[in-house]
């Protein structure tokens, strides 16, 4: 599948062993109970988990009835599915004839509708079971516009990932006592676009259980995976945190959370209770501000102002925080972050016929008399911080050996990372035994922010916490009392 059709129409197929692994946890177990349950996959694709389902379904069948007829009837009568692709459902229609071969049934008149579910309601409320793998794609990367989009409550007014608003029609599709089993993109846990549906969650109560796939990504094409477990029941304040365990293929059950516990700042976070209780003292505590972390430079265009220039004239060293490599950056700016006018910088002839050699590519199809700042850099952060000291932090980290922190002199500037703005009293081997720590690596990798090669991310504001409220720990209250007393954070949660 090439990317511009995963881009542009959301389709990434569901491997079998994971197929098997969804239904499992949805509840649609190979048994009696099972039969005469409507299910449907509103997404349906090639018919990954519609065939496992027709497969499921027509075994817990003959195990105590050897109707054929009767067989034929239930499989048009309750497995459903919607797939938008003409040929795909060709494909689906095709496979499900296939698997129902097998068990001796030919000729069925499928419940399968070629269309936009978007736009069907003849579901609605009638579903023991929905699964499915939706689409990925950024709704403005729809092939068609995306006004039905807007109707939907979990779409934030249209600008959205459209398996957000597959959660909200799925769960329109249910019964009461429904249960859907979705595998997703996790960032609905504490995305902005996710914020509707947390908000839903949180009211209705209808999240039951879920799978962190961690860094194990199934699919090529797309990010790091969830599978989410919702059942259409009332006083429920209990959810089943797994994690799938790749190096045996199984899900297993970490704890049992309420959902106060996964709650930080109507974000959510999962792992253990131990673990939530400690992110939530660090994320929610009082701290004294002991330092601020601010992102580097974003020149926009790196190529053009960082490297080797032909020039020194209005440079100053720099440092990428992500490799811990210095090179130098030309800054048209004064000592305090300020613009310098573009008349005195092209009063250096080096200067001026480098701006002009590479006009076009700043301007990006603008006019010149319209766009004043083009010789500037794209974004205005840390540009007041360049005479001052800082540290600079990379922020894709797997372990303790990967961690850069890296002192940035005054006159200095740093790119590709963040730099940390001590208080008086913080030095940089405070910080180095704070961040360049185990048990830093454990707090960053609550945050679940994956990156593939088992590498965790994080932002100014994660780390500006932690410090804070590790110094906090560690030193007390009083700034004058800053010393190199060592208190383990994770071992306080205990």
């Amino acid at each position: 599948m090439g990317s511009l059709r995963i881009k542009h129409s959301g389709q990434v197929f569901t491997p079998d062993y994971l197929v098997a692994d969804i239904l499992d946890f949805c509840g649609y177990v190979e048994s009696p109970r099972i039969l005469g349950k409507h299910i449907i996959d509103n997404s349906c694709g090639e018919g990954a988990f519609l065939c496992e389902i027709v497969g499921r379904y027509c075994r817990a069948f003959r195990a105590g009835n050897d109707d054929i007829a009767l067989l034929k009837d239930d499989l048009q009568t309750y497995i459903h599915g919607i797939e938008i692709d003409a040929g795909t459902y060709e494909r689906c229609i095709e496979n499900l004839n296939l698997v129902a071969l097998k068990f001796g049934v030919t000729d069925v008149d499928w419940d399968i509708i070629e269309g936009n579910a978007l736009k069907i309601k003849i579901y609605d409320g009638t579903m023991d079971f929905v699964v499915g793998n939706p689409p990925y794609v950024r709704v403005h990367n729809l092939e068609t516009d995306y006004t039905d989009v807007k109707q939907f409550t979990f779409a934030n007014g249209g600008m959205t990932d459209l398996f957000l608003v597959f959660f909200e029609l799925g769960l329109r599709m249910l019964s009461a006592g429904g249960r859907l089993c979705y595998i997703t993109p996790s960032s609905w846990l504490n995305s902005l676009a996710g914020e509707n549906m947390r908000r839903e969650i949180v009211l209705r109560k209808y999240l039951t259980g879920v799978v962190d796939m961690g860094h194990f990504q199934p699919f090529k094409a797309t990010t790091y995976t969830l599978i989410s477990r919702f059942e259409k029941v009332e006083d429920n304040d209990r959810i089943d945190y797994n994690v799938y365990d790749e190096r045996v293929g199984k899900i297993r059950h970490i704890d049992t959370l309420s959902y106060d516990e996964i709650q930080i700042n109507r974000k959510f976070y999962l792992s253990g209770k131990k673990e939530l209780e400690l992110l939530k003292r660090i994320r929610l505590s009082a701290s004294d501000s002991y330092v601020r972390v601010k992102n580097g430079f974003a020149t926009l265009f790196d190529d053009v102002f960082i490297g080797e220039l032909p020039f020194m004239e209005y440079t100053i060293p720099v440092l990428k925080a992500s490799t811990g490599k210095w090179s130098r950056a030309f800054f048209p700016y004064d000592e305090k972050g300020s613009p310098l006018a573009y008349e005195l910088l092209s009063e250096s002839e080096s200067v001026c016929r480098y701006l002009e050699d590479h006009a076009e590519k700043l301007l990006k199809g603008r006019k010149r008399s319209e766009t004043p700042d083009w010789f500037l850099y794209g974004r205005t952060q840390a540009l007041k911080d360049v005479c001052i000291l800082k540290y600079a932090v990379n922020t894709c980290i797997k372990g303790v050996e990967s961690i850069k922190l890296t002192e940035v002199p005054p006159g200095c500037g740093l790119y590709s990372g963040l730099y940390i703005l001590p208080d008086k009293g913080v030095t940089f081997d405070m910080l180095d035994r704070i961040i360049r720590n185990e048990e830093f690596i454990r707090y960053v990798s609550l945050l679940k922010n994956y990156k593939s090669g088992g590498y965790y991310t994080f932002n100014s504001k994660d780390l500006e916490l932690y410090i804070n409220y590790k110094i906090q720990l560690e030193y007390g209250k009083g700034r004058d009392n800053l010393s190199t007393g060592q208190l383990g954070l994770f071992e306080s949660a205990y």
